[in-house]
């Protein structure tokens, strides 16, 4: 068990580990914590992205987050076994430190950095893992030079177009009106990618800060 008193678990709660039973995990976590006299802190995180490892069940310790992946409700009394008695490394579904799993270990995950690593509706943790420097940026700064630093950082869209933000940035910035109104396109335009749920799911307040900052 981790050194600490408390075990800390992370339970996935975005749509592709709700479709395979994330939900139905969290009672007999609970359940198995209670019954051996373990205080348990279980947090319902986002997804990393992989679906495939999804429920990517996580617990918390002192060298990093470990993982367990594909977790059914069959697995959860062994896991809290081995947890509690520290031989999570002998069960069938350890993958060892979440972030040296491949392919996360070869990963720069700038956008996705948030993203299964805070509970998606916990502001304070969104504050915590930088959330918010972007929009205090931006306060001290003019709107051109916004558009300009969009400009500079190459940033394009994600679609198959992949037109230059910045563009699209000065048009709006240019464009003589009284009002101008943020939309956003969270369109799954490119079938089975699912790229613009899991930002969604996983680090809406990033979302919501960009639209400011655009604002």
């Amino acid at each position: 068990m981790p050194s600490s008193s408390v075990l800390t678990l992370y339970v996935p709660s975005d749509t592709t580990a709700l479709s395979l039973g994330a939900d139905q995990l969290v009672p007999l976590f609970y359940e198995q914590a209670k019954n051996r006299g373990i205080e348990l802190n279980l947090i319902r995180n986002g997804s990393r992205g992989l679906g495939f490892l999804e429920p990517l069940i996580e617990f918390e310790s002192v060298d990093g987050r470990y993982g367990f992946r594909e977790v059914g409700i069959n697995d959860v009394a062994a896991i809290v076994d081995a947890l509690a008695e520290g031989q999570q490394t002998l069960h069938a579904k350890y993958i060892g430190l979440v972030e040296d799993f491949h392919p996360f270990k070869i990963q720069q995950r700038y956008t996705c950095a948030r993203m299964g690593v805070i509970n998606p509706l916990d502001f304070d943790a969104y504050v915590k893992h930088g959330g918010l420097s972007g929009l205090k940026k931006s306060l001290t700064t003019s709107s051109q030079s916004i558009v300009d630093e969009i400009k500079q950082s190459g940033l394009r869209g994600r679609g198959g177009a992949a037109f230059p933000a910045g563009i699209k940035w000065q048009t709006v910035l240019d464009a003589n009106a009284e009002k101008k109104v943020i939309v956003c396109n969270a369109d799954e335009g490119d079938a089975g990618t699912f790229a613009d749920r899991l930002i969604i799911e996983a680090d809406p307040f990033m979302l919501i800060e960009g639209m400011v900052i655009a604002g």
